[in-house]
């Protein structure tokens, strides 16, 4: 019976040095989850036993548990690289049409493949929803690596003062000629391509005392248009009339409109296609005191063409692009899977798991949502395996390997003995 039992206790013992090994040659990986070894004790008969005089078989590994605890976060300088802080699994699949099988892992060390989709270094796309949704089914999230369609001006907002000390100009404007108006500015807008052009802004005083009123003329510099209205091309525009009162108030005059115009490479300048009045509107807050004309802010809302700039990621899983016009989009939302069993997960390798019958389905949420967890951008979570605590097990499995031996040698011993009777 001791050649049995002591088989056994080698048996679970290097089982259980298999075990430690797998940890300690995991701990540098990321979201990796230690693993223990439980064991059992055997009786080769149980069933109306004495309960005195019981003699067990030896052992058995009954089962190999993962620990699952929170690993500690390490900020790593890469965007996309993503922690979980909490519960919850990331959501991953092969790039293979119609390849349905959903992975599962905690290693947050994500990238963009050629075609922007967020990918696991091995290759597997991330899993989320559109834009901010969370809800729906979880689709691989791809990142545009440009805006699309440019939006052309057709806003723009000043606030500005005109001198009050200027005179009145009575020649005739020119706006190759500073001496026929007070104040200019320019504003960068935007055609329907995307192509930048300078809104010159002219202020010409025409009036003084209560009211006094100021002409406003408007064109795009250096550009050949095709409007009739201006001739020749290039010709500023007359915008409207500026009143201000004694105390230096706008009265009236704002918003002014500077009419759409179709530019000579076919784009088109002022307000998106199918807008009302096809017009830039020109919102003024304006004042007229004895200080030196200027312009204290301005703005408009045309956007250029931009390209990917930068990728961040939010705690509640939005993944935001940021590209080089100045726009912020939230292209998708990482999903996060929640299991009440994470031990009957079944280990794949490569830092996956998948669902068995023992995990139950994943179910899948936002970041955050119930026992789910936040995520930690620019950051992966480490192994949870401690090296110490694994050293430690490595000479106990070892003392007990030893000792499992030595009553298999004290066996063959005493069996030796009795063979040697005459």
């Amino acid at each position: 019976m001791a050649f049995q039992q002591g088989l056994s206790g080698l048996s679970s013992s290097s089982q259980a040095l298999d075990v430690i090994s797998h940890n300690v040659a995991n701990a540098n990986t990321s979201g990796f989850k230690a693993s223990q070894t439980v064991f059992a004790d055997v009786y080769s008969s149980t069933l109306g036993a004495d309960p005195y005089k019981q003699v067990g078989s030896g052992s058995r590994v009954a089962a190999v548990r993962q620990n699952f605890s929170q690993g500690s976060i390490t900020e790593t300088g890469n965007s996309l690289d993503m922690a979980i802080n909490g519960d919850g699994f990331f959501m991953v699949k092969r790039p293979v049409l119609g390849d349905n099988q959903t992975f599962y892992t905690r290693a947050g060390e994500f990238q963009l493949d050629k075609d922007g989709y967020v990918t696991t270094a091995t290759g597997y796309q991330l899993l989320g929803y559109p834009g901010t949704a969370g809800a729906g089914d979880a689709v691989p999230i791809k990142v545009p690596y440009d805006t699309g369609t440019p939006k052309e001006t057709s806003t723009v907002s000043m606030t500005f003062n005109l001198d009050a000390n200027q005179s009145v100009m009575t020649g005739t404007f020119d706006p190759n000629d500073p001496k026929t108006y007070n104040f200019s500015t320019t504003v960068v807008t935007y055609d329907s391509l995307g192509i930048a052009h300078n809104l010159n802004l002219y202020f010409v005083r025409t009036a003084s005392g209560n009211p006094s009123t100021w002409d406003v003329y408007g064109a795009l510099s250096g550009d050949t248009v095709t409007d009739p209205s201006l001739t020749p091309p290039g010709t500023p525009a007359s915008l409207g009339t500026l009143t201000f009162d004694a105390s230096g108030a706008l009265t009236g005059g704002s918003p002014l409109s500077f009419g759409g115009i179709t530019l000579a490479n076919g784009a088109t300048i002022g307000g998106p296609v199918g807008a009302s009045d096809g017009t830039i509107d020109i919102n003024l807050t304006a004042t007229q005191f004895a200080l030196a004309s200027s312009v204290n802010t301005i703005s408009q809302d045309g956007v250029p063409a931009g390209e990917l700039a930068g990728v961040s990621v939010m705690p509640t899983g939005q993944i935001q692009a940021r590209y080089t016009n100045g726009n912020v989009i939230t292209v998708g939302t990482v999903a996060i899977a929640a299991f009440r069993n994470p031990n009957g997960l079944v280990s794949m390798g490569d830092n996956l798991w998948i669902a068995s019958l023992e995990s139950g389905p994943g179910v899948a949420g936002t970041p955050g949502a119930g026992t789910r967890g936040f995520i930690s951008g620019g950051a992966v979570e480490a192994s949870n395996v401690d090296l110490t605590a694994e050293l430690v097990n490595m000479i106990v499995q070892q003392r007990a390997y030893q000792a499992n031996a030595q009553s298999i040698r004290t066996q063959d011993q005493i069996l030796q003995t009795i063979i040697n009777l005459r």
